[in-house]
């Protein structure tokens, strides 16, 4: 019975085989499993069902053409390239400014800045000279022959050391105002100052040998030193002034008569 039921099965497989040759036929034919078979590989390969994008390099363009640029690529022109126009136009000759005599400005073109009354409506950009106002104080002497202390306001130039800028504008002398009202200064001609500085509430100047010079005697003497401390401590953190003669101490000046071996101040006179 199992030989009998396996003759049958195979029977029935020849048959369908046999009944569908020519499709199998054709089937192996179309994929090429035949050819496979017998080794065959003469045949062309056959395109894939999908479609590629072609990866064919494009043809080069002809020789002497140049690749258009595209964005924003700058394109340099070459150096054998002509010109559109060839003609240059030289600039018209202006005429020339006589002594004395403003330059026009050419029709149609704007004045040029600096010129005419522009220039003189234009600020000027100079940095003005830096200066500040100080005390300075003189002496005015009376028909009795009595000497008074006057303090005279004056703008002096400024640096940045504000106690020399005062001595120094005291020790150049009464200006034409000071002179109008009678002011003199008792501090002797080439005075010169060496040196200032202050230490706490105590400016220390130094003076040249032409300090001790005086030609008014001792009154004289007693006037420059009034006019000196009262110029210094006219400054808010100055309270008296300590006297040098080319950088030393002395106790006296005009030998014993003036006492200058301690810092002076308003009410040593």
């Amino acid at each position: 019975m199992g030989c009998l039921l396996w003759l049958g099965a195979f029977s029935l497989i020849f048959i369908v085989f046999f009944l569908n040759l020519g499709t199998i036929r054709e089937t192996l034919t179309r994929t090429g499993f035949a050819d496979l078979v017998r080794g065959d590989d003469t045949t062309e390969p056959r395109q894939p069902l999908s479609s590629e994008p072609s990866t064919a390099e494009p043809e080069p363009e002809p020789a002497g053409t140049k690749p258009q640029p595209s964005g924003d690529v700058v394109v340099e022109s070459d150096a054998e390239a002509e010109p559109e126009s060839s003609v240059e136009t030289e600039p018209e000759a202006k005429p020339e400014a006589k002594p004395g005599m403003a330059a026009k400005p050419s029709a149609g073109s704007e004045p040029e800045a600096g010129t005419g009354a522009a220039a003189a409506a234009k600020p000027s950009t100079t940095v003005p000279a830096r200066t500040r106002m100080a005390s300075l104080y003189f002496v005015r002497i009376d028909d009795d022959g009595v000497m008074a202390r006057v303090e005279s306001k004056r703008v002096v130039p400024a640096t940045d050391a504000p106690l020399s800028d005062a001595i120094n504008a005291l020790l150049a002398g009464p200006d034409a105002k000071d002179v109008a009202k009678q002011l003199i200064s008792l501090v002797p001609e080439g005075t010169r100052l060496l040196s200032a500085r202050v230490s706490g509430s105590t400016a220390t100047l130094n003076f040249s040998e032409a300090f001790e010079r005086s030609t008014y005697g001792i009154e004289g003497y007693a006037g420059q030193l009034k006019q000196i401390v009262y110029t210094a401590t006219a400054f808010p953190n100055v309270t008296d002034v300590r006297i040098l003669i080319e950088g030393e101490r002395r106790d006296f000046l005009a030998g014993e008569s003036i006492y200058i071996g301690a810092p002076l101040s308003r009410n040593s006179f």
